[in-house]
Order: C-alpha cells, then structure tokens, then sequence
C-alpha cells in the first residue's frame, strides 16, 4: 500500500533546474532539488518509518515515480481535456482571488491577553435575540414599519425573513458577545430590552432588526482554561472585519454596480423553465438515477448574449457571462424566487473579475509562489486522472486474488481455541506487581507463588471463554508466545497474574469465511493489484523516461529534515 498512497499523495512540485549540488535527481531535465526533497520529508516524514538510508531512498523514489506519473500523464493527453482546463481556468481564479483577499486584508491578527479577557468578560451575560433579515435596505424599513405599525415581531420575522436561513420567529435564542458581527453584536450586548433596534447593516450582509428579550449570566470556565479558545475567538473576528473591509474596498475601488432590473431579469428568465430553485444544476440533473429535472432555459442569442447586466471599472457582465456561469456544474445558483438573492450573486460574479483584474494587475500570477501551488494542484488533479485511468480501471479481481490476499493475511484471521494458564489472584496490586517482576525471573509462575508462600491455580480454558475475566483476556492470550506472564489486571476477585503454560490457536479455512471477511478480502485483493499494475507503471515510465539520481547527495542529507525555515 505504500506505493500508491505516497507516490500520489505527495504535494511537492518537482520543479526547477539546476547543475549544482542541490539537485538530487533529475526526471527528463525536471530537477528534484535538497529544497524540494526536505519540503516533501517535513510533511510526510510519519509515512516512512525506519533507518535513515532507508527512508531518504525510499521518499526520493517515490518523488521520482510522481514525477514519472506526472510526465507520463502530460504524455497520454491528459493535459487537453476539456475537463483539465476547466480546472485549471477555476483553480487560477481561486487562487489568483485567495491571494489577493490575503494581501488586502494584511495580518496576521495578533491577540494580546488584553484583548482575550475583554472579550471573556463580556461573554458573562447572554441576551435573548429576536432576529429579522432583509436583503436590501428598502425590505427592512418596510419591516420596521409594520413593527412601528404594531405588528406582532413573529409575524413580520415569518414574513420578511428568507426562508431556511432564520429560526422561526427569527428567535435565535441566547447569544453572547462574540456571536454576531459588528454592529450587531454591541447591540445585542448593550441595547435596551423589549424594544426594536434598526434597521442595522450587518457587515455588508444585509440588513437587521433586533428586539432584546433578557439577558442572563452565563457561566464559563476560569479564563486560564478557555484563554487560546476565547484568543481565537478575538483573532478570527479581526480576521473576518478584514475580509470585509477589503471586499468592500475593492467594490469601491472598482466602482461595482448592477444595472436596475438586471436580477429581475435573470431571475424571470429561470423562473420560465421552471428551474427556479438553487438545487437545479446541470451536474444534478445528469447524476445517474437522480429525478428529473426541470429543463435550463434556452440560451441567449448572439445579441442578447452581449446585454450588460453589471458594470466594474474595466469591464462589464453580461447577460450571456450570467447564463454560462448559472449553467456552469461547478458554479452555484441563487434562490430566483427571492430577487435580492440574485441581486446579490450578480454583484458576487462582477466582484469575482475586479479581483481577477486587480490580481493580475498586481502580477500575482508571476509570483514563483503562487505558480507553484497552482501547478501542484494541477499536477494532484491530472494523477488523479491518470490512475485512474491507467491503474484502477485496468484491474479485475479474481476469486484467485482474494483467495491469494487470505493466505497472505491469514494471521488477522486467526482465533484462540485453548489455553493452559497458572494464575495467582491477590488482594493488592502492589503485592501482584511484585509477583509478576518475581515470576519473570522464576522458572515459572507457580514457583514464584510457591517461593512467596501461595499457590498458583492451572486450569485449562476453552474459547469462547465461559467466564468475563477470560473473555477480556483473550486478545492478550493471542498475542503472547508460551510462557509469557501478564498482568496484574483488577478483577472482581482482586488482581490477576497469569502465565501461558499453552494454547491453540488455528485460522479458519477459506471456504468458511463469513461474508464481512471476504469483503475486506475483496478490499485487500484490489489494493494488492492496484500496487502491482502502479509498480509496472512506473517501471515501464523509468525504462521510457530518463531518470538521473545522485545518491551520493541524497546520503549527504540529514534526517530528520531540518526545521523549515520561518515564512516558507
């Protein structure tokens, strides 16, 4: 199992080319690097048990046959699949967007004990909250005027909150502080109770209304206890009002706005082929066995295709960019039975190419580091293709294999029939810790009673046992060879030291395995000829592409890896 799981979960890219001593080995000019070799060691050093040499020969080949598996794919196409480039297009995006995010928001987001203790002392008191949330601005002070107006708070919270996203009656029970978002979460901790607070912006997710019930005391552990819990607590919110400092910044900075009409307009046309809920994807209605599903809606002519739905500083989305990402397998759809919901995602999409331009604006997509990880995940994502296509589809199990499979695992199988034990039952543990350190140095145990003035038991047992104490033991028994004491172990009689004078223990035959076993068989079977067809893989990569190793270099490095070095 060794090969298929190291050589397909290793990460690192093999990348980069050099003629000096840090080149390890060299797959058709592709350099594997000390830098790569150590990078790859410090992440899966739990994976390769044993003597140095050993090891470091052992991860190097098996960096070598990823590679081999890497150029090997490149060779069998599967770098043009349509499904490839898909990939590859989203994997940049996100990556390119993530990158971009983690800049503007800066950090990290260091917490002082200060702070964690300010944040604990507020969490003391927790506030019943009743909840209405509204999309835009306009839906809220609607629902701050039926409240005014006297309406009941449950019934305006049915009405106005979306569906599925609130409790009923908008009761979210008792918060503490940290719960909510700012502003929300000040409120909540400090506004006056039995009365209504907004409406509120809520961190650029909508709108709020709160009415406070009462609060209580809220009992916690000391603060020594909980410290890292409630510092975490501090610094993920910093985090998170970064995060939407810089979505909101690049919104500005873009000058992101949605043509009036524009979600009606999607929403309308999906709601017309009856496709109007989120769960209508392409991928869902091509599942094997999966209902049917309402049909997409036609596709918009050329012209339509070009109508300008959202504007950004540098471009535009249009009508026909909105119809290929709703219809996209990977993408999500909004709820267009709930107009802001799609307002909301059209803004989602425009804000999604700000932070592509801006991205690219800013070189991102040179940098070497972010290269790298897209072009690890690339290569995860095409050997995953490429095993499966040149190792688990050209496999089949034979009854054969899994018989082959039991006799190497026979042993697992194996069952304790009987026992011949001596065992001595005493009061105290001490006094049956010292008889058994006395027996290991005794010809037997009864002797040792003997010498100390007791008398060991012999029985002979067989299994299944007919008593508790036994029946616990005989896991214990299986693994111990003749004349092996064990113990003491507390039983109701006081504590146990026993030696196995004997015992049976016989597998039993194949043809009288339960069903369960042979499935694990079957299990075993397929991982054993994925091994060998991967093993045949890579020896026939190794005999058509050139593999250079220097062992001399890799003898040379220490292992342990040494420590990464700060920032990488």
């Amino acid at each position: 199992m060794r090969l298929a799981a190291c050589v397909l979960a290793l990460t690192t890219l093999l990348a980069g080319c050099s003629n000096d001593k840090n080149v390890l080995a060299k797959v058709n000019g592709k350099a594997i690097t000390v830098d790569k070799f150590n990078d790859a060691a410090r992440s899966a050093m739990t994976q390769y048990p044993g003597p140095p040499d050993s090891v470091k020969i052992h991860l190097l080949k098996d960096l070598v046959d990823r590679e081999l598996m890497v150029q090997g794919a490149v060779k069998a196409g599967l770098r043009e699949t349509p499904e490839y480039k898909a990939f590859a297009a989203q994997l940049e995006r996100q990556v390119l967007r993530e990158t971009l995010l983690k800049r503007l928001m800066g950090g990290p987001f260091p917490v002082s004990d200060a702070e964690a203790k300010e944040l604990y002392d507020r969490r003391g008191v927790s506030t019943h909250a009743r909840i209405i949330f509204c999309f835009d601005e306009k839906s809220a002070r609607e629902a701050a005027k039926a409240l005014a107006g006297g309406e009941d708070f449950t019934a305006v919270a049915q009405r106005f909150n979306p569906t599925g996203m609130i409790p009923p009656g908008g009761d979210i029970g008792f918060v503490q502080a940290g719960a909510l978002l700012p502003p929300l979460d000040e409120v909540v901790r400090t506004g006056a109770l039995h009365e209504v607070h907004g409406p509120l912006q809520g961190g650029g997710q909508g709108w709020f209304l709160i009415r406070l019930e009462e609060r209580k005391t809220s009992p916690q552990p000391p603060f020594d206890q909980i410290k890292d819990q409630v510092s975490e607590m501090v610094r993920q919110r910093k985090q998170q009002a970064a995060g939407m400092k810089a979505v909101d910044g690049l919104r500005a900075d873009y000058d992101v706005k949605v043509e009036p009409g524009a979600a009606q307009a999607v929403a309308e046309r999906f709601r017309q082929s009856g496709a109007a809920g989120p769960q209508a994807t392409p991928s869902a209605q091509n599942s094997p066995g999966a209902p049917a599903l309402p049909p997409l809606p036609p596709a918009p002519g050329a012209e339509e295709r070009k109508k300008a739905i959202a504007h950004y500083r540098g471009g535009e989305y249009t009508l026909g960019e909105a119809y290929d990402d709703l219809t996209n397998p990977g993408g999500n759809r909004p709820n267009f039975a709930v107009i802001p919901t799609v307002d909301r995602w059209i803004e989602s999409q425009v804000l999604e190419r700000a932070a592509q331009a801006e991205a690219r604006k800013r070189h991102l997509n040179e940098e070497p580091e972010v290269k790298t990880r897209i072009e690890e995940q690339l290569n995860n994502f095409m050997l995953d293709g490429y095993y499966q296509r040149a190792v688990a589809s050209r496999i089949h199990v034979e009854p054969s294999d899994i018989a082959a499979a039991y006799e190497m695992h026979k042993a697992s199988f194996a069952r304790l029939q009987s026992a011949r034990v001596a065992s001595v039952t005493m009061r105290d543990s001490a006094g049956a810790a010292a008889l058994a350190e006395q027996a290991a140095h005794a010809p037997n145990l009864p002797e040792a009673a003997a010498a100390a003035g007791g008398r060991a038991r012999q029985e002979s047992l067989k299994f299944p046992a007919s008593t508790p104490v036994w029946t616990q033991l005989e896991g214990r028994m299986m693994s111990m060879n003749v004349g092996d004491i064990a113990g003491p172990y507390h039983t109701p009689a006081g504590w146990l030291v026993f030696q196995l004078m004997d015992k049976q223990q016989n597998a039993p035959t194949f043809d009288t395995l339960p069903a369960n076993a042979r499935l694990q068989l079957q299990s075993a079977a397929t991982e054993m000829k994925r091994e060998a067809r991967l093993a045949a893989l890579t020896d026939s990569l190794r005999k058509a592409i050139h593999v250079e190793i220097h062992e001399d270099r890799l003898s040379a490095l220490p292992w342990p890896p040494p420590v990464a070095p700060p920032g990488t």
